[in-house]
């Protein structure tokens, strides 16, 4: 038996000291071609010291090898030395074309992918080898030249590469078409997709394009399908939920959601829309407690204030109103909230320091500069109610009372 194989059984026994002592003696005694296939596989499975010396013993006679020599420095984050050794393969060598395809790879691992496309634009000159041009496909999709994309990916047999890289070009073309704005027909392929081969991530795109194009029962076609298939895809419920929806299926919909918090019960995106169909669903205590759930967790909690003091004012809880005041609040039609109702409270000079702060922001909005002329009034400032009556009066000119209010002044 030879060294080599010697050293695999030791390997495959987990004896790694007499594994080593094997190596050592097939460096000298094993011929060159039992080397090379030894040295092959363990790059496979990760041996990296071992493959790399048997590697640079025949590098002279098998200029080849200095691919794996490359791709082994890479695994080990050398890229200096990784591009030292693709170097090494001229452009006469029959292995230059291999070296190319390394060489993009390692620029786009870079994040240097125009550079990248370079290399495999000059391999796609050697060869027009269907893997060749997927690489340069993948390129211009990354690059978000989505035109040359496709007509790369179109070149290709979409079960071939399927079989050997698990991509659908179906489904490359698909997106690129979708980023094109072309939406009908990133349908189409991403259906065909679909139909060849189930895929998760595929099932979603297609179903949220067509929730996008207002085609509801076909997309819910799909969203049942992915939640039936793998109901622990991850993001899904979201648009499956606004889709349902969309098809007035809002009980549906809210037992997405509640699905979806099962998983993520701090998915602030999948409270809000929870709380919306449990207030249309007349659940007003749910639909609180679900906003009241962001504010706990949420940075970013201004929606759910809004919603919050809507629900507060509707309900007439105006002291629960006023509680949510803060100094960080950004929405001013939260902080319009809180004025009305500190308005109901008959704190009409806390509401007006804040009618004061949100006229600037506010000052296109008959609603607010009706509610401002009023509270101006109440004060007696009719200098300025008239003011804000003539700006009020250019927006709704044919409110009977605010006008009244105007010519009482004049």
């Amino acid at each position: 038996m030879l060294n080599s194989e010697k050293m695999l059984t030791a390997i495959q026994n987990q004896d790694l000291e007499q594994a080593q002592k094997y190596f050592e003696q097939a460096l000298t005694e094993d011929d060159d071609q039992t080397l090379l296939a030894l040295a092959d596989y363990l790059q496979s499975i990760g041996f990296y010291p071992q493959a790399k010396e048997i590697f640079l013993q025949l590098r002279a006679d098998f200029p080849e090898v200095n691919i794996n020599l490359a791709q082994i420095a890479n695994e080990d984050g050398h890229i200096d030395e990784a591009f030292m050794y693709l170097d090494i393969i001229k452009p006469d060598h029959p292995d230059y074309l291999t070296a190319l395809l390394v060489k993009a790879d390692l620029y786009d691992t870079e994040g240097l992918t125009e550079v990248a496309r370079e290399k495999l634009l000059e391999a796609s000159q050697i060869s027009q080898e269907p893997l060749v041009i997927f690489g340069l496909a993948e390129i211009e999709m990354n690059l978000s030249d989505f035109q040359a994309a496709i007509q790369h990916y179109a070149q290709l047999d979409n079960r071939a590469i399927l079989e050997e890289t698990g991509v659908s070009t179906y489904e490359r073309i698909g997106r690129a078409y979708a980023s094109l704005g072309k939406f009908e027909t990133a349908i189409e392929f991403l259906e065909k997709a679909v139909e060849i081969e189930f895929d998760e991530t595929t099932v979603f795109e297609v179903a949220t394009l067509l929730y996008d194009q207002e085609e509801y029962q076909r997309a819910n076609l799909y969203f049942k399908q992915l939640d039936s298939m793998n109901p622990d895809f991850a993001g899904y419920e979201y648009n499956y939920a606004l889709s349902l929806h969309a098809e007035h299926q809002t009980k549906q919909a809210l037992r997405v959601l509640q699905q979806g918090l099962s998983k993520n019960e701090f998915d602030s995106q999948l409270l809000l829309l929870a709380s919306q169909l449990s207030y249309e669903l007349h659940d007003k205590k749910a639909a609180e407690n679900y906003l009241l759930k962001v504010l706990e967790i949420a940075e970013d909690d201004e929606e759910a204030l809004m919603r919050l003091s809507n629900l507060y004012l509707e309900e007439n809880r105006f002291e629960d109103v006023i509680n949510l005041d803060r100094a960080d609040i950004d929405s001013v039609l939260t902080k319009w909230n809180i004025a009305k109702a500190y308005q109901k409270l008959e704190d009409d000079t806390k509401a007006l320091e804040i009618y004061d702060t949100l006229i600037v922001d506010l000052a296109d909005n008959p609603d607010f500069l009706k509610d401002y002329i009023y509270i101006l009034r109440k004060f007696g400032y009719d200098e300025k109610v008239k003011t804000f009556a003539d700006k009020y009066l250019q927006l709704v000119p044919d409110d009977n009372d605010i006008a009244d209010l105007r010519e009482q002044l004049q």
